[in-house]
């Protein structure tokens, strides 16, 4: 999906006039935007697995010393690993830190500092396949499972694999559970990645041998020199002292092909528990995660409530157009409805965060347009949901007998009149059932507006399982919030019904 929306994303940034530069907001306001996917998983930025609330890394720690050594702090934005580029470019941020691989096909669209770590890739099988696939040579025709966007796919390109057997997933872990599954042969990841998920899990084993080597390095825009060069002497400065050197220990990443890029170990550091890779022993903290979820339902709810009357008065609002009202407007908005519930609610989500900052830039307003990524959400689900609506309340109005409309004339109604003292009413309470049934869909298509960055409920399970590998356990711990929440829609909604009924205004139940 993503990949399908690139070009349009693309377009949509090169739009944007020239941004300010970096260096001199940076240095303003004190504060360095850092953009990162912390549902992407460990180690590069994640929820803590003692304490959700926490985003802790080796990614984390790089931004931080990064922030404080161009003299402020750091502040994390949170967006889909391959949406970042495009908010990077739309500056919603001002850096990318999240194991961006530099790559020539980058090169092209953005700025690489020097690189701060060095890997290689590293093919995993499961276990019972250990003797049985030594190297990549040896699954010659087999599926080998990669993470989408990853340079793990140029690898595989360049050794011949055909793309029909490259199998590309969203989600860091999905490769190594789909091996573990058998769905696929093996998964190749960077080798630390590998490590990290498959290294102490039985049912999975490490290729020894690992191959094509490659550096992540921070990610600017095109054009940002100031920023870029600043950058570069903070990384030079944390290579030369050590500093780079002490947190790739601290999370076990530390390895004889990092001096190669001029970074100095320095004293000897512990790596942490959080970085071995390992389930908790205790098991989750759900005290804390139960707390952090109901914080994230809140969220989805706030979507949800905001969004949905909007929806729905928006939506009668077209539908009286569309049949009442002049033909040109009639057909802007028939027009509007077919293309609103013609595509899909993640493009029109990625259209409007990202081509707002560029319309606003080349308006010479772009804080006015850079709207917030709850303010998009809530726009983006009220708009698409509109379209929906409207063709509900066209039903419901014209199932209202003709004639009332005669009755009313007589009476000496004007039309408009007669929409809004008898025919909206009425239609208004026939179209109840409907609405509460798309006011349930829109409880779980909130989850959408996390690809902006968005910590809704699904978002936020999904990080803590990844970090925690317990991804089974927390999809079904967020389906419960989720029933909870559509059941509290459905009694919200009967509610209606029955007050409804008590003015005759809808028929008794055939079943009660």
């Amino acid at each position: 999906m993503l990949r399908a929306l690139a070009p349009l994303l693309v377009l949509a940034a090169t739009l944007v006039a020239a941004a300010d530069d970096g260096l001199s907001r940076v240095r303003s306001t004190k504060v360095m935007r850092w953009g990162c996917d912390v549902s992407g998983g460990a180690p590069f930025a994640f929820p803590d697995p003692s304490d959700p609330d926490r985003v802790i890394g080796f990614e984390v720690e790089i931004a931080e010393e990064l922030a404080r050594r161009l003299g402020g702090r750091a502040e994390r934005f949170s967006a889909d690993w391959l949406a970042l580029i495009d908010a990077l470019e739309a500056d919603r941020c001002d850096v990318l830190i999240n194991g961006f691989e530099v790559t020539a096909e980058r090169k092209r669209v953005v700025s690489f500092s020097t690189p701060y770590f060095r890997y290689a890739q590293q093919l995993v099988v499961r276990s019972e396949d250990r003797d049985r696939f030594t190297s990549l040579a040896d699954l010659t025709g087999r599926p080998i499972a990669v993470l989408n966007g990853s340079a793990s796919i140029e690898s595989l390109d360049a050794a011949g694999v055909p793309p029909s057997l490259i199998v590309q997933y969203d989600d860091s872990l999905a490769p190594f559970t789909e091996t573990i599954l058998g769905r696929v042969d093996a998964c190749l990841q960077e080798s630390f990645i590998s490590r990290f998920f498959a290294g102490h899990d039985p049912r999975l084993a490490l290729v020894d041998a690992t191959f094509d080597p490659g550096v992540y390095a921070v990610v600017v825009r095109k054009g940002d020199a100031a920023l870029l060069n600043e950058l570069n002497a903070a990384l030079a400065g944390m290579q030369a002292d050590g500093t780079l050197g002490r947190i790739l220990q601290r999370w076990g990443l530390w390895d004889d092909a990092q001096p190669a890029l001029g970074t100095q170990r320095g004293p000897v550091v512990a790596t942490i528990p959080e970085a071995q890779g390992t389930p908790p022993e205790d098991g989750l903290p759900w005290t804390l995660v139960l707390w952090s979820l109901a914080r994230a339902a809140t969220m989805t709810a706030l979507l949800t409530v905001v969004s949905m009357p909007i929806a729905t008065l928006a939506g009668l609002l077209l539908a009286i157009a569309i049949l009442h009202g002049p033909k040109p407007l009639s057909r802007i908005c028939h027009a509007y409805v077919l293309v609103t519930r013609g595509t899909p609610l993640l493009v029109q989500i990625f259209l409007l965060y990202y081509s707002l900052p560029a319309l606003g830039a080349w308006l010479g307003i772009p804080e006015l347009l850079t709207w917030n990524k709850v303010v998009v959400g809530i726009v983006c689900l009220a708009a698409n949901y509109a379209a929906y609506e409207a063709e509900i309340h066209r039903a419901a109005l014209q199932a209202i007998p003709r004639s009332q409309w005669d009755a009313a004339r007589a009476l000496g109604f004007t039309r408009w009149q007669t929409l809004r003292f008898i025919v909206v009413p009425q239609s208004w309470r026939l179209s109840l059932p409907a609405i509460i049934n798309d006011l349930n869909s829109l409880i779980k298509d909130s989850s959408l507006v996390s690809m902006i960055g968005v910590q809704e409920l699904l978002a936020v399970a999904l990080g803590i399982g990844k970090a925690s590998f317990a991804v089974p356990s927390m999809l079904v711990a967020a389906a419960a919030f989720y029933l909870v929440l559509s059941l509290l829609a459905d009694w919200f909604g009967q509610s209606l019904e029955r007050r409804a009924r008590a003015v005759r205004a809808l028929p008794e139940p055939i079943h009660r």
